[in-house]
């Protein structure tokens, strides 16, 4: 498929491609929004063995936003091991994500994602509930496995709720690193 700079023009396009050209889209976009929903069932499940095979042997993250350490290239295995440790000291997890503006370009694509991710922690200092809203840009590969993601930047736009268990939580990944 040609490249694409946006969404709209990738459409624009895809109205005179032939049928192998949409039908070829329409599959890739099938299996990206599939990864995107892996990640958040993942996570909410603690499913972080699972969790892996949504992403490329290194990945570029920046998730300064909740764990700071700003932006960094890592092997999705040590990725999926500091999600293991952040998401298991909670009590309970729940990602909604809405995938939005897929632009596939050949073997590479980017998808921006609504995020609302709530939090719940027993024993917090205070309220046990924290809510998080905001985005993903996601990156990704298509492998010989499928699409995964090689790219996750986080951005918020607001929290609701007691935010101190999650900075207690992020420090505890700082400690570590």
């Amino acid at each position: 498929m040609k490249n694409h700079a946006s969404a709209h023009g990738q459409m624009m396009h895809l109205e005179t491609a032939s049928l192998e050209e949409k039908v070829t889209y329409l599959l890739d976009r099938a299996q990206i929004i599939d990864v995107t929903q892996r990640y958040g069932e993942c996570v909410d499940m603690r499913d972080f063995k699972r969790l892996r095979s949504c992403y490329t042997d290194e990945i570029e993250v920046d998730h300064s936003p909740t764990i700071g350490m700003g932006r960094m290239h890592i092997s999705a295995d040590r990725w999926c091991e500091m999600a293991d440790k952040f998401h298991s000291q909670l009590d309970g997890d729940e990602h909604m994500l809405i995938p939005q503006s897929i632009i596939i370009n050949a073997d590479t694509a980017t998808c921006h994602v609504l995020v609302h991710a709530k939090h719940f922690y027993r024993n917090a200092n205070g309220s046990p509930f924290e809510a998080l809203i905001g985005t993903y840009d996601l990156g990704f590969a298509k492998t010989a496995d499928g699409w995964k993601i090689s790219r996750s930047i986080q951005g918020i736009r607001w929290t609701e709720g007691n935010w101190q268990f999650h900075t207690d939580i992020k420090e505890s990944l700082q400690s570590e690193s």
